[in-house]
């Protein structure tokens, strides 16, 4: 049976794993309990804890001192309270006893002692036995008035003494009279021991409480004095609504209290917290208190322990500063020491070579990626100059530049070329830099070599991919440029002339739609290598863009070496070309421009050479043409009409001409051909030659050719009942207009169908360049064209590229023999014998011919001959207004 030995295993590695915890666990412990650690805390619970000792022992002594300070000022403000009452009661009876004698001598004896008692003001009053006022020091009773006090309280505590004898201080009350708040000192007035009124002498509170002032000048000090029974009698500074009010549970108003002490408590009346002393009259039923915020008594308390905390938190930032500095040197040195062992691995694993130098440039050591990217061992270069592996390539005097920093600054940065051991070099970045072998060792230069050889050839691809043509590798549009402007400038201080070539291939754009575009671009490279060979070794030759190359031909002023290079160039492209194996033939233009003749810059004589090109190709393709100042002004002349054609339309300065097909069988037209007369409202008549192909450049041939198939439409409608329903208008349609859309409610075929034509009406005429496209929109627009009954005439068949191809493709109702043949028929057999061949080959696709450009009686005949179905020129009759034109019909008729 076999024993599964896996839980003795896990046996065997439980101890060590616990182990290991263990360790880590005590070395996590004895970093937190480190001996600075430790210290650091014992510091700071130390520093805190007297800190602490220190503000608690003076906010006591604080508040003991305030203790005893207001318990002081309590027996000082009693005290002299003391005295001023003891004046009152001899004063009650002096002034008693001077009522008894008679009034006169009361109320001089009144006036007497308020002149000689400065220091205490007061009011005498006297009530009879009925509590009526009888007299008042400072408002008598006038005759007639009687002001009832029987309700006062010290009234009716004498009224009910049976006739004893007694002083009574009053609490607070408002004088009816006087109006003001007073403390009312009061004796009974007795005749034969019975109650017979009361005198009275009122002193106002803040005058009984004056004294108390001297100690009462800071915010939250206040001074009382209020009665055994609790009530306040006055009280400094004064406070709306204390007067006459009880107080309760203070220590002065127990029995048996002492006769003065301290206490602390809120205020009712202001709920501010403070320490009181007070003092006691028992005799007189006084207590004078005297009381300071604690706020007040703390303020310096407040100052004391931001210093006791400052001095506690300077403490422990000396600390913190003292223990970040030991345990920054300890971390710096285990830093430095991993540092030391990270850049001995770096300087032995790293990539990138290393040398390591002394002042004087001796080698001492090398690492590993040196060794394998010159080939010289640690040992090979050990002892030998640093220097000694520069290589030659390095420009004259970069060496001892290099030195010289070095020397001066302890570092240097550039690129060096650097010689391997075999005797090859390679570009490389150089770093030198200065540092300390350690703390108090010698100092060392250390090199740093980065090899750029794959760096340098990536930027030589990306230099030769933003200057040369990526399918010729030709210089492009930005390389051509700068060599233009070269030559331009060179040119200036040697006076020679810079002749410019621009040559775009004819019809390529055909050929790369029907072969497609890989073999387009074969054709590219071949046109490009055939223009390359034609010139000299120190031409430019670039490609633009497209099928567009130049040619800079610098030091040639002369047009004749110009057309030279121009021909050959011409010669060579027009040599076929084996694509998709087939054989091609194309054709170039070339335009030809000078500096400084022509244009004074870069930009312009390209413009100049650009023109000459587009002249070439108007005069028939496959020939250079050099720029002129006529040139200049066809081109301004075709911005002009542009121009004038954004106008023309709606201001109506279009008409349509007519110009007659007549049956050659019959002699009866049965045809008209609408075209499109411009007569411009100043320069008078437009050939529709010098419009035409500006209005498709620009795009509004599409409006154009919107309105004349309206007009076109409205004449149709007309001729059909004039001159019968078999009538036919053709109606050319331009290459452009296939671009527009071909549905919506200004399409050609909305507007036809929105006519209802009727099948067979209208015939719309392409030229060759429309089937070339061939895409699917132009032949869906064909195709919709058939299918409404229109038919479709193909106009100067002959003179394009491969007509005949499309023919077997497409419906084609007619073809339109150019005129360009139908001028050569006199000239001899061969061109009739072409005519002929033409016409039967249309025949045998069910194809109608019409010939254009008829002016002859002798072309009629042969085109008759010939088997031509319909003809048209100025033979019959030229384009003419609707007018004449039916006034031909019914001459012919």
């Amino acid at each position: 049976m076999a024993v599964n030995p896996s839980p003795r295993c896990d046996t065997h590695l439980m101890p060590e794993r616990s182990t290991t915890r263990y360790g880590k666990a005590l070395q996590r412990l004895r970093q937190a309990f480190s001996p600075l650690n430790l210290a650091a805390a014992a510091w700071l619970i130390a520093t805190w804890a007297f800190a602490a000792y220190q503000r608690v022992s003076e906010r006591d002594r604080l508040l003991h001192d305030a203790a005893k300070r207001t318990q002081a000022q309590a027996q000082a403000f009693g005290a002299y309270s003391k005295s001023s009452i003891l004046r009152l009661p001899e004063f009650l009876l002096d002034l008693r006893a001077s009522w008894l004698a008679g009034q006169p001598g009361f109320i001089e004896m009144v006036r007497e002692r308020q002149n000689l008692v400065v220091d205490l003001s007061f009011q005498v009053s006297v009530i009879d036995k009925d509590g009526l006022l009888l007299y008042s020091s400072i408002a008598p009773p006038t005759p007639g008035q009687k002001v009832d006090l029987s309700g006062r309280e010290h009234f009716r505590v004498h009224q009910n003494a049976a006739g004893r004898d007694m002083l009574f201080i009053s609490d607070p009350v408002k004088g009816k009279v006087s109006g003001k708040w007073s403390i009312q000192f009061t004796r009974p007035i007795l005749r034969a021991g019975s109650f017979d009124g009361v005198i009275v002498v009122s002193v106002s509170p803040e005058q009984f409480a004056s004294f108390a002032q001297t100690f009462t000048e800071r915010d939250g000090e206040v001074a009382s004095v209020i009665k055994t029974s609790g009530k306040v009698l006055a009280r400094v500074p004064a406070l709306e609504g204390t007067l006459a009010r009880a107080v309760s549970n203070r220590p002065y108003l127990a029995s048996g209290s002492p006769p003065s002490g301290s206490y602390r408590a809120v205020s009712g009346s202001e709920g501010v917290e403070r320490v009181f002393g007070y003092y006691r009259l028992p005799e007189y039923g006084l207590n004078f208190v005297v009381g300071e915020a604690v706020s007040l008594v703390l303020a310096p308390y407040e100052v004391y322990r931001r210093i006791a905390l400052a001095g506690a938190m300077a403490s422990t930032l000396l600390l913190a500063l003292l223990y970040y500095s030991l345990r920054r040197s300890m971390a710096e040195r285990r830093r430095h020491m991993e540092e030391m062992r990270l850049a001995s691995l770096v300087y032995s694993s790293s990539s990138e070579a290393m040398m390591v130098t002394s002042l004087d440039g001796t080698v001492i050591d090398v690492n590993p990626a040196f060794a394998a990217a010159t080939g010289y061992t640690a040992e090979e270069i050990r002892g030998r100059p640093g220097y000694s592996v520069s290589g030659a390539g390095n420009a004259a005097g970069l060496v001892e530049r290099l030195r010289s920093t070095v020397a001066a600054k302890g570092s240097w940065s550039g690129e060096l070329a650097i010689r391997r051991k075999d005797g090859s070099e390679f570009p490389a970045y150089l770093t030198v830099d200065t540092y300390l072998a350690h703390a108090y060792g010698e100092r060392r230069r250390v090199a740093l070599i980065h090899d750029m050889t794959e760096k340098r050839q990536a930027e030589e691809v990306i230099r030769h991919q933003a200057n040369f043509d990526a399918l010729t590798d030709l210089p492009n549009r930005r390389l051509f440029f700068d060599r233009l402007e070269q030559e331009i400038e060179r040119s200036r201080g040697t006076q020679d002339a810079v002749t410019l070539l621009f040559i775009d291939l004819d019809r390529f754009k055909e050929v790369n739609d029907t072969l497609g575009h890989d073999q387009g671009d074969l054709l590219l490279l071949e046109a490009a290598r055939r223009i390359a060979a034609s010139v000299r070794a120190r031409d430019t030759v670039a490609r633009l863009a497209g099928d567009e190359f130049t040619v800079i031909l610098p030091a040639v002023g002369d047009v004749g070496v110009a057309g030279d290079i121009a021909q050959a160039i011409l010669e060579r492209i027009a040599a076929p070309y084996r694509l998709a194996d087939e054989l091609v033939v194309v054709s170039a233009s070339i335009g030809v421009a000078t500096w400084p003749r022509d244009a004074d810059n870069a930009e312009a004589l390209l413009v100049c050479a650009d023109q000459a090109m587009f002249a070439a190709k108007a005069e028939g393709r496959n020939r250079w043409k050099v720029f002129s100042q006529a040139l200049l002004q066809v081109e301004r002349e075709r911005l002009r009409i542009t121009q004038d054609l954004r106008t023309a339309l709606a201001s109506g300065q279009f008409a349509l001409h007519y110009q007659p097909i007549v049956d050659l069988r019959t002699g009866k037209v049965c045809k008209a051909e609408a075209l499109i007369r411009w007569d411009h409202p100043v320069r008078g008549p437009i050939r529709p030659a010098d419009f035409i192909a500006v209005a498709e450049e620009s795009g509004l041939i599409i409006d154009i050719g919107r309105w004349v198939l309206t007009e076109a439409l409205d004449q149709l409608a007309r001729w059909q009942v004039l001159l019968g329903k078999d009538f036919q208008i053709s109606v050319n349609k331009s290459p452009v207009e296939f671009s527009a859309p071909a549905s919506g409610p200004e399409s050609w075929c909305s507007m036809i169908e929105r006519r209802n034509v009727p099948v067979g009406s209208l015939v719309i005429e392409i030229t060759e360049g429309s089937l070339m496209e061939q895409n699917a929109d132009v032949m869906d627009q064909l195709s919709r064209f058939q299918a409404a009954g229109i038919e479709i005439a193909l106009d100067d068949f002959g003179t394009g590229y491969s007509s005949l191809s499309y023919l077997r493709r497409l419906d084609i109702d007619y073809i339109k023999i150019d005129q360009s043949f139908i001028r050569s028929l006199t000239r001899g057999p061969d061109d009739v014998a072409l005519c002929r061949a033409i016409i039967s080959m249309a025949h045998a696709l069910r194809i109608r011919v019409i010939a254009e450009g008829v002016e002859t009686a002798s072309q009629r005949d042969i085109l008759v001959a010939a088997g031509c179905d319909y003809a048209q020129g100025h033979f019959f009759c030229p384009p003419v207004e609707a007018s004449a034109f039916e006034a031909f019909v019914s001459a012919v008729t």
